[in-house]
């Protein structure tokens, strides 16, 4: 992997236009709801900033995306 970029992924969490959160990846900040995120591919668990959410947070691999077609994850209002 020496000299090899990381592929770029693209995610598009959901939640409530009018409750914006943090979108938090395997601990990190990386963006806010409702808005297009780069990320390198990878494992990750997502979670958002705050409480009062479902699900508590979202697990898998990232992998396979393009800029017109994200991976949609999508909370809601618990």
């Amino acid at each position: 992997n020496i000299g090899r970029e990381a592929t770029v992924e693209y995610i598009f969490v959901a939640f409530d236009p009018k409750d914006r959160r943090d979108v938090i990846a395997n601990g990190n900040v990386v963006g806010s709801t409702d808005n297009e995120i780069m990320l390198p591919a990878d494992f990750y668990r997502i979670e958002l900033s705050g409480t009062g959410f479902a699900p508590p947070f979202w697990e898998g691999p990232i992998s396979g995306t393009t800029p017109a077609e994200p991976l949609k994850i999508a909370f809601s209002h618990a």
